[in-house]
């Protein structure tokens, strides 16, 4: 497989490309991320197993997104979830922020930053891969949306649950403009997850909150991506596999 993992230098996505190069499903890995030290490292790590590159990439730029899959494209292969000569297998929309601030502090500045790093982003992105998956009739593309999509906010803003919630919506469109080409689309709505975003003085939480009676590890999101990503996922779509601990249930 060709994977491409925004937000990969660290947290889910950096998680979640060691475990599909230790398990040996990704031949050649493409990190896309803002953080160049953290990207280079995971980079540098991943090297050993498969091959991995890191490329710097602001999600919401059009051109750039649009110049690494002519990259991608460029580069080749052949497909591994539906064989072929496609040049990316699956793409993981990682990259995300969030905020805490409550519906008054949040300012429309805030509200359009956190919609395009968490929804633009993903539009860009994903229509990219679904021009080369369609055209090699393979593909898997997984989006990362949250429980609060389905709760609301919490401890986060409201524009938060709002562009997970818009991210569902997505990931069902582009699965059924998937579904002639043997391209899937799923969603991920992880819960609480012990990451540098959750370790912020600002978001406090307790692991009671959790039936599990833990945060998520980046390796709990990574597994199910690898689910989603794998033999298991190749006849489900248009799904959402909430991976939260049994804060929600579906």
């Amino acid at each position: 497989m060709r994977v491409l993992i925004t937000g990969g230098a660290k947290g889910i996505g950096a998680e979640t490309a060691r475990m599909f190069a230790a398990e040996g499903m990704a031949r050649a890995i493409y990190l896309a991320d803002i953080d160049d030290d953290a990207g280079a490292k995971t980079a540098k790590e991943l090297s050993a197993l498969c091959e991995c590159v890191y490329r710097r990439l602001d999600v919401t730029d059009e051109a750039g997104v649009a110049a690494l899959f002519r990259e991608i494209e460029a580069a080749g292969g052949g497909g591994g979830s539906g064989g072929g000569g496609g040049g990316l297998d699956v793409l993981f929309n990682c990259a995300g922020i969030t905020s805490v601030k409550n519906l008054f502090d949040t300012d429309k500045a805030l509200w359009d930053k956190i919609m395009s790093v968490n929804v633009t982003s993903v539009f860009l992105l994903s229509k990219e891969a679904m021009r080369l998956m369609s055209a090699q009739k393979s593909g898997r593309i997984i989006n990362v949306s949250s429980v609060s999509a389905y709760v609301g906010g919490i401890r986060t803003s409201p524009a938060y649950a709002a562009s997970k919630a818009a991210i569902l919506g997505l990931t069902r469109s582009l699965a059924k403009y998937g579904a002639p080409y043997n391209v899937t689309a799923n969603a991920i709505a992880p819960g609480i997850v012990d990451t540098d975003m959750t370790r912020d003085p600002d978001f406090v939480y307790s692991a009671d909150e959790v039936p599990l009676g833990r945060a998520a590890d980046p390796a709990d999101i990574a597994r199910a991506v690898l689910f989603l990503a794998g033999e298991g996922g190749s006849h489900i779509t248009g799904q959402c596999l909430n991976v939260n601990g049994g804060m929600f249930f579906n």
